[in-house]
């Protein structure tokens, strides 16, 4: 992977990340935390979103299949990163959201995406 692609991975899992932690931010409390079910589907939606941009990502930088594991790596790096120092400061940055569930919200998302870089078997013939 050349620096280019780990810059694009990086600058992709920071932006996507961003994206739904301010979705949980704006919208963890009033509507997310209100019933298990109302959170489910929001976090398959974020989840649904990582998985999109990653493998937007791996589309536009022509990373093949067998190789997104390390720029899997790199994607998680920031959000992983910007995860625990918001885990850290949820009562600050989001006062009605709770710990448990913004750390779950995450961890089903990267755990999606891990599933995604892996790589599939091929035919045989």
């Amino acid at each position: 992977m050349s620096k280019e692609d780990a810059f694009a991975y990086g600058i992709a899992g920071a932006i996507t990340w961003l994206a739904v932690t301010a979705f949980y931010g704006a919208f963890g409390a009033g509507i997310l935390e209100s019933s298990f079910l109302a959170y489910a589907a929001n976090a398959a939606l974020a989840t649904a979103a990582l998985g999109v941009a990653f493998c937007i990502t791996a589309r536009l930088r022509r990373t093949p299949r067998g190789r997104r594991a390390f720029p899997a790596l790199v994607f998680f790096a920031p959000g992983l990163i910007g995860g625990m120092i918001a885990m850290l400061n949820l009562q600050t940055l989001f006062p009605h959201a709770s710990q448990g569930r913004y750390g779950a919200f995450l961890l089903v998302a990267y755990a999606a995406v891990a599933v995604l870089s892996m790589e599939r078997p091929g035919r045989r013939v």
